[in-house]
């Protein structure tokens, strides 16, 4: 035997460790540049797909814990192809959204304030989860004008957007623990914030929405 080669799941872990190695070394993981979380978050944005089950984990926990909090979802599909594209997209949507509010553009503010984006899906194969290891995505995430938590797969799940994310969280349910903070605490500490969102928020009509009534959607 002259030489041995990985082959299927093998070669995609090989192409995972380069990639990782070349965006380790532009500096996409720097701790440094990482941010912590707003502790009582205003809104948040919200990228998945409308048929993941990492939505319903999100909507549970959120509505559980912070039904206080709005949330911004642009739906996009998290595997398969053209998956990394479409999320790139989504994220650039809600930084093009943040950046027009933190200029005060009166349409801007007529959506939550976000403070914190969730990028998140459930777990899968090393193939199932590829679209978070694309390198465009990387960079999007390290762009962004506000922390980015990713909860991709499950706790012994790394991609390359958990190392880029300011948060990684272990599940998509992890992460919304994380932004969620309780609404009774948020209530005692952030009595004199409005917490009802303006009228007329939910979900597109005849669309088969998951989220708690006051989440905006946006297609």
């Amino acid at each position: 035997v002259e030489s041995l080669r990985r082959a299927g799941q093998g070669e995609l872990y090989e192409a995972y460790l380069r990639i990782k190695a070349e965006l380790e070394a532009q500096g996409l993981f720097d701790t440094t540049r990482k941010r912590a979380l707003t502790p009582f978050p205003r809104g948040l944005g919200l990228v998945t797909s409308l048929g993941a089950a990492a939505l319903h984990d999100v909507a549970t926990v959120l509505r559980r814990r912070a039904p206080h909090i709005p949330v911004l979802l642009i739906p996009a599909p998290v595997q398969g192809m053209g998956a990394a594209a479409a999320l790139t997209a989504a994220l650039q949507r809600l930084y093009a959204l943040v950046t027009a509010q933190q200029s005060g553009a009166s349409d801007a503010m007529r959506l939550p304030v976000l403070d914190t984006i969730l990028l998140v899906r459930g777990g899968g194969s090393i193939d199932d989860l590829w679209a978070f290891n694309d390198p465009q995505l990387a960079h999007t995430i390290v762009q962004s004008p506000i922390p980015v938590v990713v909860g991709v797969g499950h706790e012994t799940d790394f991609t390359i957007a958990d190392f880029c994310a300011d948060v990684r969280a272990p599940t998509p349910t992890a992460a919304a623990e994380l932004v969620g903070t309780a609404e009774g605490l948020a209530s005692a500490v952030c009595c004199r914030r409005s917490a009802r969102p303006p009228p007329g928020w939910g979900c597109a009509p005849g669309s088969r929405c998951p989220l708690p009534a006051p989440w905006p959607m946006v297609a």
